[in-house]
């Protein structure tokens, strides 16, 4: 698939065929991850995927509110993803590489140092690729955050104390009922000139 074509036909997949990813799609699609640019090469980015029944029922009990008014991949089993990927940024990493001598001299390698949290930035060009790759390989995609359970997920799952989770990638087939939600209809992207300040604001 052209890049022109995968970044046109990126949009949110909430409802997935149940089917399972072949082994060889899911590594191409992940592998993606590893390419993403990082400050100072640290590859400060993680992934922890879900992909055995069990896991993902674990998964969505711990972390489906029931107070949200947005689906949720584990109430409807019928249209849940085959793979739920959580990424997260490994702060850790960036201290750690910054305090190299080839880079110590930039003092990048305390917390308080760094004017953007780079961790941060890098992991999210990360899970951006994964979205695009999902779609070169015929993949849906959802990118979603979760607002309960995330400390258990955590603590459950060995994720050292230096790393943060950045939200959730679903992973599937996407399902023939799968619709484009309102959004899409009522919203229209912005328009280049408005969103481009060339020279100043």
């Amino acid at each position: 698939m052209e890049f022109r074509d995968a970044i046109r036909h990126r949009r949110m997949v909430r409802k997935f065929e149940q089917r399972p990813i072949r082994d060889d799609v899911l590594s191409r699609v992940l592998e993606v991850a590893r390419h993403a640019p990082s400050g100072g090469f640290s590859q400060g980015f993680d992934f922890i995927v879900l992909a055995k029944p069990e896991e993902l029922e674990w998964f969505y009990r711990t972390t489906d509110d029931p107070t949200d008014p947005e689906p949720f991949p584990g109430r409807e089993p019928n249209f849940a993803p085959a793979c739920i990927v959580l990424p997260f940024a490994n702060k850790r990493l960036y201290l750690d590489r910054y305090a190299q001598p080839d880079k110590l001299q930039f003092g990048m390698d305390k917390e308080e140092n760094w004017p953007v949290p780079f961790w941060t930035v890098d992991t999210s060009m990360a899970i951006m690729l994964i979205l695009l790759a999902a779609v070169n390989e015929g993949l849906g995609a959802w990118y979603f955050g979760i607002t309960r359970g995330e400390h258990d997920v955590v603590n459950e799952l060995g994720v050292p104390p230096s790393c943060t989770m950045l939200g959730v990638i679903a992973l599937g087939y996407p399902s023939s009922e799968d619709k484009p939600r309102g959004s899409v209809f009522a919203r229209r992207r912005r328009p280049f000139e408005e969103m481009f300040h060339l020279g100043r604001w």
